[in-house]
Order: structure tokens, then sequence, then C-alpha cells
């Protein structure tokens, strides 16, 4: 580009820019000059949260760098090696996503810190970061609950539903509450979304419904007799031919579910 060129455009523009705040002062026009003003602003509302993500994702990073560096903190120094780029890239990447999430950031600090510990770094599976980006706080707290739930690697959960009468096998009936448990009261921020919880965590591989009953401790009569059963049957009205009936399941930790609380949760 020459600089007559550059001259014509530069003059050209200037005219442009002259126009423009001559239109602001002319309202019945199509003014050029508030489209001019009001783009830039449109565009710093919208995106005026994201600025907010990205400085507080770069001090989620912060904080999760030295936060793995406590977790590493009794590792003797010749165990420490460098992360797989397939763990560390991306979960660096998703930790900004989760700048305002204590419990999402712990389960990547502790990913990242088994991947640099060589005795742990085989149980550092990549599917891991995946797993943690499809999951809500709440749903790690629950595979919490399992690394620190007694030892157990099970749940018991209960279905509450309308059955025929008529029937010695049940195999037509009507579900009024599934997936029920209530051992997560007063620890996930959503109680009532946890059946939703549990089956986006069995769909990410990490437990398993089993129509089977483990009661060691009387579990499965205290969400029998628990107060949103006993409420549920009372304001439920019965059909003729019909009657409540319970079913006892469990959920189990999968063998990927066993070592992702393992690496990321423990």
């Amino acid at each position: 580009m020459n600089d007559e060129t550059t001259k014509e455009l530069a003059r050209q523009t200037s005219g442009v820019l002259e126009k423009a705040y001559d239109d602001a002062l002319h309202p019945s026009a199509v003014s050029i000059g508030d489209t001019a003003s009001l783009i830039p602003r449109t565009v710093g509302v919208l995106l005026g949260r994201w600025k907010v993500w990205v400085v507080n994702g770069e001090r989620s990073i912060d904080l999760a760098i030295s936060q793995v560096a406590e977790r590493l903190e009794g590792v003797p120094e010749e165990r420490l090696c460098e992360p797989a780029p397939n763990v560390v890239v991306p979960a660096i990447q998703q930790l900004s996503y989760s700048y305002d999430s204590a419990e999402l950031r712990r389960l990547y600090v502790n990913l990242l810190a088994a991947s640099m510990d060589r005795e742990r770094r085989g149980g550092a599976h990549p599917s891991f970061v995946n797993l943690i980006g499809q999951m809500t706080p709440d749903e790690a707290k629950i595979m919490a609950w399992f690394a620190a739930g007694e030892g157990r690697d099970y749940m018991p959960i209960v279905d509450l539903r309308l059955v025929r009468t008529d029937q010695i096998i049940k195999h037509t009936w009507r579900p009024l509450l599934e997936n029920y448990t209530n051992v997560f009261d007063g620890i996930v921020e959503e109680p009532g979304n946890v059946p939703l919880s549990l089956d986006n965590l069995e769909r990410l591989g990490l437990i398993s419904e089993e129509e089977f009953a483990i009661d060691e401790g009387g579990e499965y009569p205290r969400l029998e007799q628990s107060e949103k059963i006993l409420r549920l049957k009372e304001t439920t009205a019965l059909d003729e031919g019909w009657c409540f009936d319970i079913t006892r399941n469990v959920y189990r930790l999968t063998r990927l579910g066993k070592r992702f609380v393992e690496c990321c949760v423990a």
C-alpha cells in the first residue's frame, strides 16, 4: 500500500467519522454516530461477565496450582514427575470454568497431584478430566460421600410406586418416587435433584444401580418410614385395585468409580 492510498483511506475514514458525529446531532436521520457508540456499549455489556470469568479463571488456576503443591508436600522429590499432557492441559483449561466451585476444583487438584506422582500416575486416567467436567458440585459431594461413607462402595435406595393388587408378579405399576435416599440431606445444596444426580453419575459410568438389597444397619426401614415417603402415601389417592409398593435397590461404585474415588476424591 503506497502513501497516496494510505492518505486517501485516512481522508475517507475522517469523512465517515465527521458524518457520524454530524448525524448524532440530527435525530431525525438514521444516526451512524448512535450506531457507532451503541455497538461497543452493547458488546461491552454482553461480554462484561466473561471479563470476570477470565480473571476469576486465572485466579482459579493459580489457586489450584498452590493446592497441588500442598497436596504433594509430603511426596519425596524423586517421586515427582511431569504430568501427562492429555491430563494436565484439559484439566487446567476446565479449571477456569470451575472457579466458583471448591468441590470441583478439589477433584481437579487431586487428579493433577496424582498425575505428578510416579507411584499414583497410573491411576490418573485421562477420561477423569471429562468426567469432572460433566459433574455438578453436588455430584462431587456425592462421590466424596462414597470416599468417606464408612468405607462402603454401596448406597441403599428405594422406589415408591403404585401396583395393582390383582397381580402376583407386579408387572404393572405407576412410579411415585424413584431412586430415593435421604443420606445427602444437609450435605448437598439441592436435595431434590439427588435422583437426577444419581442418574448422571450412572450415565458417566461411576456408579450402577443393582436390583438387590444390602441392609446391614436397618437403613431400608428408615428410608421407608421417612417423612417424604409417609407424606406421599398420605397425599396420594389410591384408585380401586391399586396399592402402595416399595422396592429396595442399591447403587454401587463401578470399577471405574472406585478408581475415580481413589484418584480424585480420597
